[in-house]
């Protein structure tokens, strides 16, 4: 009796168990504790065994023609594949060569045998070539090439692989040696800075990011064409690699192998990222336990960043030692080159040292810095060959500075535009170290949230970085800086203000302690020293008022004055605050926070010097109010207009004539005279821009007025809109011009304009009394969802700030980003009797600051302590009630 011939569908269930079986044995393995490496080893084995059956049962359907596929061509594995190297979801790279004169049964091979790959949930990346075809590719395209250079036989005919790998290595790579390493770095390069690849980023790609699995194998690139091997063991036994760099090497290896097998493992597919979410459940996993000082997935990601910035440093370096200058590059030198300090040769590109001074320069701590000095002088890097001796020597050294050394390295912190470049060269040959012995403490240390984007030590160095590109900067923070006189000690400042982080004590207590240390290490004057201590002591102090505060207020901006100090001492705050905070990562640093600095900036410079950095404050609402005039002459004309404007506008506050622009304050103003005692304007709009809509509510009805802020939220909030700002003021005849900026999570674009009729309508009836904002949710049970999943798990925070106003009391309430907060908040304010003023929302990604000024229900500030203390006890009661349970009815379907 025939066997019946299994269906299709089973086959391909087959051959997927398979590939099923080798990834679950590879599971078995890591979950055993077996070394990445082993495992990586262990998945090629298995999927090469995989591939040659399928290749057997491709060539069942050939017939008598099946030993002229094989003799006509070839299935090389290359790059990860011939590599032997492969995570478990992992593509197969494969090239099938063939036999340009004579492969009719290999090209029709080929499809069959892709195909069945496919079926089988095999991930290729082929391609099909002869052997004149690669060569003239990779002579052309460093991906190709570099994919070659890992080309090991699998099946078929082995003369035409050998042949391959011959003519590769013989008109590739040998004949165009140089060529060759520059097209493997400029193909790996991208993204690097001046001094080498960032190897800080925050969410890394443990394979493609600096610092991961693809900088090894840059490294077998470069030694393959330099050397003819590519393993790290020969490699140091041919004394290309030091010992401790091999140990590094292979350290690194096993830590990113074995951590990019496990995400793979853990989401069943390539996933090669390291999120955040990654990084706490492996954290969990390898029971990381919290220190006083870190949380554990600070502590893991800190191991990462050891191995990742390790590896690239190593890469980079020994990158850069095997470049070879060219006979053109060479003769250049020689021609435009010239001797300085007797022993440095100074080049257009470069400063190098003859190999027979390099003991010379590598013999003390002054003489390193002295040579460091004379690249920042005439801002040109160190040759690799002394910044590999440099690195070498430091080890060796005492970390004790002399006079001398102190002088030399302020020498260097006075240059501006070769600064950034020198100190992080300085940095990773650890240098540094030996004159700020507490930098040692920030390298690849990590903050987990959602606002830093890098690692304390790379956002130290762009923080330098950001710093001295004020000097041709256009703006008042550029103007400022030019003003300093003393431009080291705002970049030691610089460099210093984070050195405090990873202590369970505030950063900026412990930074103010090490100020004061280095800066008497380095032999300051002692008013240098103090003024170097208050800079990184206060250096979140400028932002936290300029940006929370109402800084038209007269006392808090004398206050703040008065503690800063001196001009000098300000522009110096003002310029380490915008570097700072561009340096945290993109899009930290905005047009609105720019303003609102340099205002307060403006402020204090009147009050320390009598000067201002742009012009008064009365000059300034002047200005506002012509252009005001301007804009209505054109579009309302009337008999008095300049004193109609001025009696409307001298009822508004500061805030709103400095904050707001002259257009909005023109259209405010035609809405407030056709007003009547009862109307309640709602005027919509919406930024294509930033994706947001904006409500501006202006009325003066006496019923509307009354907890206008609780009731304006909770109409947003049982719309289903998310609040990203609240703009709230007050005239001084009780005209309230509110605006509420919010994204329409029910719209993925603009909403139609049905929707802002309803919107606007509805603000109309609970302003009115005719719907209450209890009833409001009941009629909208569905609301938003949850907009992004809260990872940080710092505590919800209440402060109550009483002394920065003489008229309201401020309360600052910390909270993670939720829908109905801001509702939540506002409702708790109006139970507790008080008349929000002001309000100020800021989000950073998962976390809000919003900041409300208040008054007592008759205009009087909040006075007695127990008051005070029910304040604080209530809305702290609300958020955590709000942050464990309430929440939750804000979300869909809860």
């Amino acid at each position: 009796m025939t066997a019946t011939k299994p269906s299709p569908v089973h086959e391909i269930a087959r051959r997927k168990a398979l590939i099923a079986a080798v990834r679950e044995r590879a599971r078995t393995m890591f979950e055993a504790g077996t070394p990445g490496i082993q495992i990586a080893a262990a998945i090629c084995s298995g999927i090469e065994d995989v591939l040659l059956s399928l290749i057997e049962e491709t060539l069942e359907s050939f017939g008598d023609r099946r030993d002229f596929v094989a003799k006509q061509g070839a299935i090389v594995a290359i790059g990860g594949t011939g590599r032997g190297e492969l995570a478990p979801y992992s593509d197969i790279d494969l090239l099938f060569l063939h036999n340009a004169t004579n492969a009719a049964d290999f090209d029709e091979f080929v499809p069959r045998f892709v195909q069945m790959c496919w079926d089988s949930g095999i991930q290729l990346g082929h391609a099909v070539r002869d052997v004149n075809t690669c060569i003239a590719l990779s002579r052309r395209d460093p991906q190709i090439a570099t994919a070659l250079i890992e080309s090991r036989h699998l099946w078929g005919n082995e003369k035409l692989t050998q042949t391959l790998i011959h003519q590769f290595r013989s008109r590739v790579v040998n004949r165009r040696k140089r060529k060759f390493i520059e097209d493997c770095l400029r193909a790996r390069s991208e993204g690097w800075s001046a001094e080498g690849p960032l190897a800080q980023e925050l969410e890394p790609d443990v394979k493609a990011s600096a610092g991961g699995l693809r900088d090894l194998h840059l490294i077998r690139w470069v030694a393959y064409a330099r050397y003819g091997i590519k393993d790290i063991d020969s490699l140091r036994l041919q004394g290309v690699l030091s010992k401790s760099d091999a140990t590094r090497l292979k350290d690194a290896w096993e830590f990113l192998t074995r951590l990019r097998i496990d995400l793979h493992l853990s989401t069943n597919r390539e996933q090669d990222r390291l999120t955040r979410d990654e990084q706490l459940r492996i954290t969990r996993e390898r029971g990381f336990t919290e220190t006083a000082e870190q949380r554990p997935v600070e502590r893991f990601m800190q191991e990462y960043f050891h191995h990742s910035s390790e590896l690239a440093t190593i890469a980079q370096r020994f990158a850069s030692l095997q470049r070879r200058r060219s006979l053109a590059q060479k003769a250049r030198d020689m021609l435009m080159g010239h001797r300085a300090e007797g022993y440095l040769y100074v080049t257009p590109d470069q400063i190098t040292v003859a190999d027979r001074h390099l003991p010379r320069i590598c013999a003390s701590l002054e003489s390193m810095l002295h040579v460091y000095r004379s690249s920042a002088l005439y801002d040109l890097p160190l040759s690799p060959q002394v910044r590999e001796a440099i690195k070498q020597a430091v080890p060796k050294l005492e970390p004790v500075v002399s006079k001398e050394s102190a002088r030399l390295f302020m020498d260097i912190l006075r240059c501006v535009r070769s600064l950034g470049p020198t100190l992080r060269s300085m940095f990773n040959t650890g240098l540094i170290d030996l004159v700020i012995p507490d930098v040692a403490h920030i390298r690849n240390l990590l903050q987990f949230n959602q606002y830093h984007h890098f690692t304390v030590d790379e956002h130290t160095l762009r923080a330098i970085e950001t710093v001295t590109g004020y000097e041709t900067d256009d703006t008042p923070i550029g103007a400022a800086y030019r003003a300093i006189r003393h431009k080291e000690l705002l970049h030691l400042a610089v460099f210093l203000h984070d050195l405090g982080k990873g202590f369970e004590t505030d950063h900026c207590i412990v930074g103010e302690e090490i100020a004061l240390r280095i800066g008497t290490r380095l032999m300051l004057p002692e008013y240098q020293v103090e003024q170097l201590a208050l800079l990184v002591r206060r250096h979140l102090e400028m932002a936290d008022v300029a940006w929370r505060r109402d800084i038209t207020d007269p006392a808090l901006v004398l206050n703040f004055s008065r503690d800063i100090g001196s001009p000098d001492t300000l522009r110096m705050l003002y310029v380490l605050t915008a570097a700072d905070v561009t340096s945290v990562g993109p899009g930290t640093w905005t047009h609105w926070k720019a303003g609102l600095l340099a205002e307060l900036f403006d402020r204090c410079l009147v009050i320390l010097s009598g000067k201002r950095y742009s012009f008064h404050e009365a000059e300034r609402i002047r200005t506002v109010k012509q252009d005001v005039l301007s804009i209505l002459s054109h579009t309302a004309p009337r008999e008095h207009l300049p004193q109609w404007i001025d009696s409307q506008l001298g009822g508004f506050s500061s805030y709103y004539l400095t904050t707001t622009s002259p257009k909005q304050i023109a259209a405010d103003l035609q809405i407030i005279e056709k007003l009547s005692p009862t109307a309640i304007e709602v005027v919509p709009s919406w930024s294509a821009e930033t994706g947001t809509s904006e409500y501006r509510i202006i009325t003066r009805n006496p019923l509307a007025t009354t907890g206008c802020f609780y009731k304006m939220c909770g109409v947003l909030t049982a719309k289903r809109l998310a609040i990203l700002s609240a703009d709230i003021n007050t005239t001084a005849d009780g005209v309230v011009v509110d605006s509420y900026l919010v994204i329409d999570t029910d719209y993925g674009s603009e909403p139609p304009p049905s929707r802002f009729e309803e919107i606007a309508e509805t603000f109309r009836d609970v302003l009115q009394g005719k719907v209450t904002v209890e009833s409001l949710f009941i009629r909208n049970r569905r609301f938003g969802s949850e907009r992004m999943q809260t990872v940080s798990d710092l505590p919800t925070r209440v402060q109550i700030d009483n002394e920065s106003s003489d008229t309201r009391t401020i309360i600052d309430c910390f909270a993670h980003d939720r829908p109905g907060l801001l509702f939540t908040i506002a409702r708790a304010l109006f139970e507790l009797n008080l008349s929000t003023d002001l309000a100020k929302i800021s989000t950073h990604f998962d976390q809000v600051v919003d900041i409300f000024y208040v008054q007592e229900l008759d205009g009087s500030k909040v006075r007695t302590p127990e008051r005070i203390r029910q304040l604080k006890e209530r809305l702290e009661q609300t958020l955590r009630h709000f942050e464990q349970h309430s929440h939750k009815q804000f979300l869909n379907g809860k």
